[in-house]
């Protein structure tokens, strides 16, 4: 027993000493006198954009309750009365319903008469019986009539090109991604169960209280628990980013001015140094959240002049990420900038998360960087560039 309250106690003295060095360094952050400000006033739009969100969530969450509710009350009435569905209307079931059980739904086509379905068109040989299964069951179908012509592949059938996944039936917390409705009350729950684990002060508690905080964090981030805790480690597992600018250069400028990245620090704010350790090879050195300095090493994996440039970064970096930046013509003599990248930083979707809440977003990061780097090819890298020409 004494061992038992001896371990409590701590947990409970390490996890507030825990909790007060983050204050801490939280304080020493927002308070700094020279950047103190611009970080509360990007803290103040942080929480007004998770204001938002969150309004919006808990507003999609009652509507689809709502939904599934009259749904099921409907659906109840349906199955009481078993009164069948007039045709034009058990036509629009099934063919609901076939977006469901085949990848080409557009390709059959269902007429109905007094509960007898014809179904006619084309159908991929591997998808017949999970159809004339799912049509059977439907509540107004009598018999079901099989005129489709069956493929055992896509051939040359235009209605058959471009397949896509058929969605797989699954509980809904099961799925990947939680609708709002479902990841309201697992948060909910989540947090129910961190009051009562904390309340308890017991091993025990301590573990409902864990168990809790992974339920309230799996219903924030909506992703899977192994994605939110860094368990994948694939940079293909992380945040996807994709942005758009157009500059008033041409494609050769533009490259040019972004493929010397050393200068990168001049319009990214947040990028203290790039470093060129090889032909193709940068150390980067950039702030991250509370200031704190995280350092990788990337690599450039294709380089087009005026069309593109690739990158990965090294194994074993910090933040793990891969991307490309593509220069395209738009008229006039300007170019569009397309940016494509996946990152994983520490910790994954808690460092992500993290980042967020000190104003370290890279979602929103890049679209101010792009913003600068427009004003600067438009204004300072284009004047430089015509000051060294006069020198020469």
């Amino acid at each position: 027993m004494w061992q038992s309250k001896h371990s409590t106690s701590s947990g409970s003295s390490y996890l507030a000493g825990l909790v007060a060095a983050v204050l801490t360094a939280g304080l020493a952050y927002f308070l700094d006198p020279r950047s103190g400000r611009r970080r509360r006033s990007l803290l103040r739009d942080q929480l007004a954009r998770r204001t938002h969100e969150t309004q919006a969530l808990f507003g999609k969450a009652r509507r689809g309750a709502g939904q599934r509710a009259r749904g099921a009350y409907r659906g109840s009435l349906a199955r009481l009365r078993r009164s069948p569905p007039d045709d034009q209307v058990l036509a629009e079931r099934i063919r609901s319903e076939l977006g469901r059980l085949t990848s080409h739904p557009g390709a059959i086509e269902v007429t109905c008469s007094n509960g007898l379905v014809h179904l006619r068109g084309d159908i991929l040989q591997d998808e017949v019986n999970r159809v004339l299964h799912g049509v059977s069951k439907l509540h107004g179908v009598r018999e079901v009539a099989n005129e489709v012509r069956v493929h055992a592949d896509p051939g040359s059938i235009p209605a058959l090109q471009g397949r896509r996944d058929v969605p797989v039936s699954r509980f809904e917390f099961l799925k990947r991604k939680w609708s709002p409705a479902p990841r309201v009350l697992a948060g909910a729950a989540g947090a129910v169960m961190i009051i009562a684990g904390v309340g308890r002060r017991t091993l025990a508690g301590m573990g409902l209280a864990t168990g809790g905080a992974a339920l309230l964090g799996r219903s924030i981030c909506n992703m899977p628990l192994s994605h939110f805790v860094g368990a994948r480690t694939d940079a293909e597992d992380g945040v996807l980013v994709q942005k758009t600018i157009y500059v008033d250069a041409t494609p050769e400028e533009t490259y040019r001015c972004w493929r010397a990245l050393e200068s990168f620090p001049r319009f990214m704010h947040h990028v203290r140094e790039v470093r060129k350790d090889g032909d193709t090879r940068y150390h980067w050195s950039v702030d991250g959240p509370a200031g704190i300095p995280v350092e990788w090493d990337a690599e450039v994996t294709a380089d087009v002049p005026g069309e593109l440039i690739a990158w990965h970064t090294a194994a074993g970096s910090a933040v793990q990420s891969y991307g490309v930046v593509q220069f395209e013509p738009s008229g006039d003599g300007s170019t569009r900038i397309q940016v494509r990248m996946s990152y994983r930083p520490p910790a994954n979707l808690v460092g992500h998360t993290v980042a967020k809440v000190f104003g370290r977003d890279p979602k929103h990061q890049i679209d101010a960087d792009l913003a600068r780097f427009k004003t600067f090819i438009e204004t300072d890298w284009r004047r430089e560039r015509e000051q060294a020409e006069v020198r020469h």
